[in-house]
């Protein structure tokens, strides 16, 4: 998926933008039409919609990606004809599933016998779905350019902060068994529940200990059109890439001796978390000279 991103952000804002060009380049004998956004400075308000996910590598956990979208309100400024720069406030939805079959194992002190032993989850169909709600910042650059009399060619790429408003968990199916092996005496500790040793099929729900701040690298390549002589539509695709390791930790279990539990992506079944976006998105822009006279 990564390559797949790479040469789809670079196809479009590269090869694009430049296809276009020669073209332009070519019809000499036609009128060079400006861009249909005519002034420097505009509004932007889109919805975007498609696979939006919290993605994860791990050795031990299936993943399902899942869909959401956004809506942003941007400013756009144009420094000249073609380049400028946006910037702007959104919300975004995110999600995903995590399912685990097998077994986990984890060496503990038995504090109450005082010995060393080892920890044993077994998992069958496990399912835990994730789902986020991010406030998101993007600051870009912003590219316009005509195509044709009525059509023009905006793109925009950056960085985007986001901070995690709402990340929550909630297991949908499967069932465990827990048991102790205790080497010294080579014994396996099984139904003995108020010691954590015992077969369940729980469904807990709860919240994913998340890092403040994250970044995402994105993109979005769009075609407009003026719908009045103020008011611009425009759509396209749009994706980004998280930069940042959302969970605070990886470390543990998910499933602890008195039977307390975490999230999947709080444990060190998976490695890392971040968010993956693509889609397509659509909107409207309206020249800042219409909300100040």
């Amino acid at each position: 998926m990564n390559k797949f991103l790479c040469i789809l952000t670079l196809g479009l804002l590269f090869g694009v933008p430049e296809m276009a060009n020669a073209q332009w380049k070519t019809t000499k004998n036609k009128p060079n039409y400006s861009p249909l956004f005519g002034e420097s400075q505009y509004l932007s308000g889109a919805l975007s919609g498609g696979l939006s996910s919290i993605y994860f590598k791990s050795s031990d956990s299936d993943r399902k990606l899942g869909g959401g979208g956004s809506f942003n309100v941007d400013y756009n400024q144009f420094f000249n004809r073609n380049w400028g720069f946006t910037a702007g406030l959104g919300v975004q939805l995110s999600n995903s599933t995590a399912s685990l079959d097998g077994t986990l194992e984890y060496d503990l002190y038995d504090e109450v016998n005082k010995q060393d032993f080892t920890y044993v989850i077994d998992l069958n169909g496990w399912t835990e779905h994730q789902r986020c709600v991010n406030l998101e910042m993007p600051i870009g650059a912003l590219y316009r350019m005509p195509i044709t009399k009525r059509i023009s060619l905006i793109a925009s790429a950056g960085i985007k902060m986001y901070v995690p408003i709402m990340t929550k968990y909630e297991v949908e199916d499967g069932e465990y068994e827990t048991t102790g092996y205790y080497p010294e005496t080579n014994v396996v500790i099984h139904d003995l529940e108020h010691h954590g040793f015992t077969v369940d099929k729980p469904r807990p729900d709860g919240s994913i200990a998340t890092k403040g701040l994250g970044l995402s690298l994105y993109y979005d390549v769009n075609v407009a059109t003026k719908i009045t002589s103020k008011i611009f539509f425009f759509g396209g695709i749009y994706s980004s890439i998280g930069l940042t390791d959302m969970a605070k930790t990886h470390e543990g279990a998910m499933l602890n001796t008195d039977r307390t539990y975490k999230s999947l992506m709080e444990t060190d079944v998976i490695k890392k978390v971040n968010l993956r976006n693509i889609g397509l998105r659509a909107g409207i822009k309206v020249p800042m000279s219409v909300f100040i006279r």
